[in-house]
């Protein structure tokens, strides 16, 4: 028998040490206590605002020469501005802002985000200094803890703390599940019942979410017809609902009469509208099924009278539609250099930044069409238009419309992203006053806060943004914030930006994109969805 020599391994000693001394860095820099952003102006101090131009997003009116009073985060009185503030009673108690005759709005509501355990260093900032006071998470998690993904206890105690000025946060007004969608979604050791096989599944999924403080079951593509109905009578009575995308094999009808409380993404009408989309319905969504030219075909095939039917049909229901048009966006603009180098792009984590990068690329190489001539057509150019001209239509024929980003999916930035989508909303047609109660008034309707939150009034939440420009006249004014109230707590425009610099030093820092990578490795959630 032939023995095989083995070859001798010699140790470097230095590399070893070097070695272990990294591991022993990287480990003590997760570990470490994560910086805060930073915190208000001023924190649970009676408030006085003056000499400012009201803008009444109910009416589209402007009163100029306001005070507004703020105490115990409500709003206490508003009045017309006094020559002298000393004659008013207890002057000395409130804390004066002279609002230098500017434009006061109320917070702005992103209704359709996703927070990470990383939003108070990446997200949360940003959100603040671009007025957005208060967000709709669509995403959550299958157990009470997750290491990637902002869980309901998460959320809730970012809130508690936002209320004690302690922390710097939008609110969160609706606590969601993670995204159902048929069972594939479900890691190894989570309940069998997270499948839902069955109408018993349901049931206890219903209590397993009630269990988590969740309101609201998100809903994705792969949800079977029968799986829907089943959570659509297992959520009902337990006063859950149910919002996210339509289920590619839920008819818009069977979705309304569910009781999907919203629906989301611009497509939502692409499909609807097809007098072509009918053969593909009929079968289960799969990878490749939607491909460039059967999305020429759809487009090809758009029926005016089809498309009024549906929305006609939505509009007449309790139920929403969040466009999300900055998701489509990306589709319509992958191959334009300037849009790929945004100088946003200094707010977004490094790893982030590679996956949109790679995610852009996509869209390049499969949304392309070659025509007979030879010559290269970019469908998803004429979707977009398409969806615009869709908001305009649905929104004249009553349907109930809700401003969402989908941040932070690819080039949709986080809080100033929704600057984008309100400024194509009037790009689509509506008038910046229709535009604003998207991410205000309706906001508040579908929240169900509307007699203390989306609008200026008396013993309403203090959520206010200070503006140097009239909205109403150009919608590109949101971005000239020059204040913030937050839950009574004041931002000055120095803090705001403060908040903006911590937002673009956390994406830059290799400790925030190490954790990044570190929680997505260990959130099974996130392994499950990346690999399905």
């Amino acid at each position: 028998m032939k023995l095989t020599r083995l070859k001798t391994v010699t140790f470097n000693p230095l590399l070893l040490w070097s070695s272990l001394l990294l591991l022993l860095w990287l480990g003590l820099l997760l570990g470490c206590a994560l910086p805060q952003p930073p915190l208000p102006t001023l924190s649970n101090q009676p408030l006085l605002i003056h000499n400012v131009q009201l803008v009444n997003v109910v009416t589209g009116d402007i009163q100029p020469g306001q005070s507004v009073w703020i105490e115990q985060g409500k709003i206490q009185r508003i009045a017309a501005t006094a020559n002298d503030f000393a004659a008013e009673p207890a002057a000395g108690k409130w804390h004066q802002i002279n609002g230098n005759n500017q434009y006061l709005i109320p917070g702005l509501q992103d209704m359709h985000t996703h927070s990470m355990q990383l939003a108070p260093q990446v997200q949360h900032p940003l959100w603040l200094a671009a007025g957005v006071t208060s967000v709709r998470d669509m995403s959550g998690c299958m157990a009470a803890s997750d290491s990637f993904v902002a869980c309901t206890e998460d959320r809730k105690r970012w809130q508690q703390q936002l209320q004690q000025g302690l922390r710097s946060s939008p609110r969160y007004p609706i606590q969601s599940s993670f995204a159902l969608n048929g069972g594939a979604e479900v890691p190894a050791g989570m309940p069998a019942y997270l499948k839902l096989q069955s109408a018993a599944d349901a049931k206890a999924l219903v209590v397993h979410y009630q269990q988590l403080g969740v309101d609201q079951l998100k809903l994705y593509e792969l949800l079977s017809l029968q799986q829907f109905h089943w959570l659509s009578a297992a959520a009902k009575p337990a006063g859950i609902t149910l919002a996210g995308h339509q289920p590619w094999l839920v008819p818009l009808a069977n979705a309304l009469e569910g009781g999907m409380k919203s629906l989301e993404h611009g497509r939502l009408f692409l499909f609807e509208c097809a007098a072509a989309i009918g053969p593909y319905k009929a079968q289960p969504m799969r990878e490749g099924l939607i491909t460039s030219a059967v999305w020429q075909q759809i487009l090809n095939s758009q029926d005016a009278q089809l498309c009024q039917q549906k929305m006609q049909l939505l509009a007449a229901s309790d139920s929403w539609w969040s466009p999300t048009l900055l998701t489509l966006q990306l589709g319509a603009k992958a191959m334009l250099p300037e849009f790929r180098a945004d100088p946003r792009l200094n707010t977004v984590p490094w790893l982030l930044q590679k996956l949109w990068q790679a995610d852009a690329d996509g869209m390049v190489e499969r949304g392309r069409v070659v025509d007979e001539q030879g010559n290269a057509q970019h469908p998803q150019q004429q979707a977009f238009a398409l969806a615009l001209q869709h908001v305009q239509q649905a929104h004249k024929l009553g349907v109930n419309i809700i401003a969402g980003t989908d941040a932070p999916d690819s080039f949709v930035f986080t809080g100033s992203g929704l600057h984008d989508e309100l400024a194509l909303y009037v790009q689509a047609g509506l008038t910046p006053l229709q535009a604003l109660q998207t991410a205000t008034l309706n906001a508040a309707r579908y929240n169900g806060t509307t007699d203390h939150s989306g609008q200026i009034a008396v013993g309403y939440d203090a959520d206010l943004v200070l503006l140097a420009a009239n909205p109403l006249t150009d919608i590109q004014a949101l971005r000239q914030i020059q204040g913030l109230v937050i839950a009574g707590q004041w931002y000055d425009q120095d803090r705001l930006n403060q908040l903006q610099q911590f937002a673009e030093e956390q994406a830059a820092s290799l400790r925030i994109n190490l954790q990044l990578i570190s929680g997505a490795l260990r959130s099974a959630m996130f392994r499950q969805q990346f690999a399905d």
